[in-house]
């Protein structure tokens, strides 16, 4: 797991191009503080990498490149060992090395056959051209700035700033607040794009013309024909098991993340089967309403595995907001993302730097609650519909409580979903924010939810959030649920399977069923919860303040009905905890990325513009690092 970027210019400047570097080094110095390397691959492009070793340890320097083409890269592929041409020579054991060889003999043709995590820029050296790519689920990012004279790519998106001219993205605004995050290809600001998974896009570095981003993974899916129980059951346990093991391949330890649930026991359990020294990582509260600790203890000692358990208060929490506009660059507002940081850096300090998690199983196996709250909302709209005034009933007598003035106006409107990630109510939304329309329209069944959150909440929420959260403090997060090979039997199993009734993830399960104590599978689902409520109205209550008092946001939002949200949580009226962290979020966000500029970066630590010297055009061999 690494940082990538790199900068090609028309009209060479010298001046930007070092500015570029120095920031690429010293912002993702955490994703990848193992080594640093520059390469010239000729006048109008230059690679910068980051690492954070893994695989090959001592081989597996970037950026790599030889006779054809040259690579910076970050990710893991998992079957690297089965992609290597038995005709080739090959000089490492890493698998940098299989895909540069792989897209020099096939281009992004080679792409389907990997099972993994990827983000790359990748240069042709005959055709004169650059590459950039994301896989398929976007569990890595990679973002990129263009504007005819300058195309910059960056795994984060502090170096483009020096590039961007930071006007906020409406429309992303309106996103963020709906959904907790900005959908790809729009971020924050309206110059500035993430690529989205499963694309790629090549620029032609004689013109300097970018193409349109286009799909290299299949768009089409199986059908969903399994509905016998214990076919899918089976299936499920052994593509779950498959993934497990390839996501083991590591040349440094790996250890879990456990909650104590399904998803992580899961991992957990099938992990421990194949190396009996994984170590499980978990999180514990003072306050037994938030604390899971005993739960994943009662795993860990059935499977006779090391556990260690980092218990963290409110100060621990509050100390990260001052700096969680760096850590999480591209906003995510889910506060559970700096408690992750906090276990992952716990897991560190233990020795380990590759984590394994069980992110991406609700979606995939229907886990959220809101998955069985839009199915009753569904049928009750059927009566719901007589009754189109109930709403603004309920609204009237309870103007504060926005849920459940939008569950009257679901029952009212007919069967919909707006994400398992929403912060503000769609009818909320769209008073906050001038010319929002709703996010979302009637769905037909679970399907349609389901592909939408795998498209949408996945990549641009929970795995982004993922690796912010962990890269800063440089461990490697790995998601075996994230896979082509669960992903393929997820999508088969027919919806009754995934949705019993009004039961989430009812197959997943009944496949945990196999592999847990019974106490950990059925209980109420909490994930990283955090008492965030009670600390709004307390130790964080002066921050929220101040970052209102002198909003930039008042150009773009009803600063009268925010007030009236953060009155209402103050005043205990409702819990409005998720919309004062995002408003708070974005806030610091924007100003933090406003104030990255080309003289404060020639003044950062790190290595002078004179030690950076010519970054001269290398040799057609393995790139050397500048460390």
């Amino acid at each position: 797991m690494c940082g990538i970027a790199g900068i090609a210019q028309r009209v060479p400047d010298e001046r930007l191009r070092r500015a570029f570097v120095t920031a690429a080094r010293f912002y993702l110095g955490r994703r990848g503080p193992d080594d640093f390397g520059v390469l010239g691959c000729e006048p109008a492009l230059t690679l910068v990498h980051t690492r954070l070793s893994i695989i090959d340890v001592v081989g597996g320097g970037q950026p790599m490149s030889d006779a054809q083409g040259a690579l910076t890269y970050n990710g893991e592929i998992y079957n690297f060992r089965e992609l290597r041409d038995s005709a080739l020579l090959y000089r490492t054991r890493s698998d940098t090395e299989v895909l540069l060889q792989g897209l020099n003999r096939a281009g992004v043709d080679f792409l389907p056959a990997i099972e993994g995590m990827f983000a790359f820029g990748y240069y042709d050296r005959w055709r004169r051209r650059l590459s950039i790519a994301r896989d398929r689920f976007g569990i890595k990012p990679v973002y990129y700035f263009s504007d005819g004279n300058t195309f910059a790519f960056c795994s984060r998106m502090q170096p483009l700033m020096l590039l961007s001219n930071k006007a906020v993205d409406h429309r992303a605004l309106v996103e963020y607040y709906g959904f907790r995050a900005c959908a790809s290809p729009r971020t924050l600001f309206s110059d500035v794009h993430e690529l989205s998974p499963g694309s790629s896009l090549c620029i032609d570095l004689a013109t300097l013309t970018v193409s349109e981003p286009a799909r290299w993974v299949e768009t089409n899916r199986p059908p969903r024909d399994v509905k016998d129980e214990a076919v899918g059951t089976e299936m499920v346990d052994t593509a779950l098991r498959r993934a497990v093991q390839l996501h083991l391949a590591s040349d440094v330890p790996v250890g879990s993340l456990l909650s104590g649930g399904v998803d992580s026991g899961l991992v957990t359990k099938l992990a421990a089967e194949s190396d009996r020294s994984v170590a499980a990582f978990s999180l514990g509260f003072a306050d037994e309403r938030y604390d899971e600790s005993g739960y994943a203890s009662a795993i860990c000692r059935r499977l006779q595995i090391r556990h260690l358990v980092h218990y963290c208060d409110q100060a621990e929490f509050v100390a990260e907001v001052d700096r969680w506009p760096e850590v999480m660059d591209d906003a995510v507002a889910d506060p559970s993302a700096v408690m992750l940081r906090v276990i992952a850096s716990f897991a560190r300090d233990a020795g380990y730097r590759v984590l394994l998690s069980g992110d991406g199983a609700d979606e995939l196996f229907a886990g959220y609650n809101q998955y069985a709250r839009s199915k009753a909302a569904g049928a009750a709209s059927v009566a719901g519909r007589w009754l189109p005034v109930a709403a603004d009933i309920v609204e009237a007598m309870l103007p504060a409580k926005s849920r459940h003035v939008q569950l009257a106006r679901s029952v009212t409107t007919g069967r919909q979903f707006y994400g398992a990630g929403r912060i503000f109510e769609p009818y909320l939304l769209q008073r906050l924010v001038s010319g929002a329309e709703s996010p979302a329209g009637e769905v037909r069944s679970l399907s349609d939810i389901l592909a939408g959150d795998v498209a949408r909440r996945l990549p641009d929420d929970v795995l982004t959030r993922t690796d912010r959260a962990a890269m800063d403090v440089s461990v490697e997060v790995r998601v075996p649920f994230v896979s082509q090979t669960v992903a393929d039997a997820a999508f088969r199993m027919k919806e009754p399977l995934l949705l019993r009734g009004l039961r989430p993830k009812y197959l997943l399960k009944r496949v945990a069923e196999r592999h847990l104590p019974r106490e950990c599978i059925y209980r109420r689902k909490r994930g990283f919860d955090l008492p965030l409520a009670r600390w709004f109205r307390g130790s964080l209550r002066e921050r929220l303040g101040d970052a209102f008092a002198g909003t930039w946001q008042s150009a773009h939002l009803d600063t009268g009905l925010m007030a009236r949200v953060i009155d209402d949580h103050m005043a205990g009226r409702n819990d409005n905890a998720d919309k004062l962290w995002a408003f708070l979020l974005l806030e610091n966000n924007v100003r933090h990325l406003r104030a990255i500029t080309l003289t404060g970066v020639e003044g950062m630590p790190g290595p002078s513009f004179a030690a950076l010297g010519e970054i001269s055009l290398q040799p057609p061999e393995m790139a050397r690092s500048l460390a």
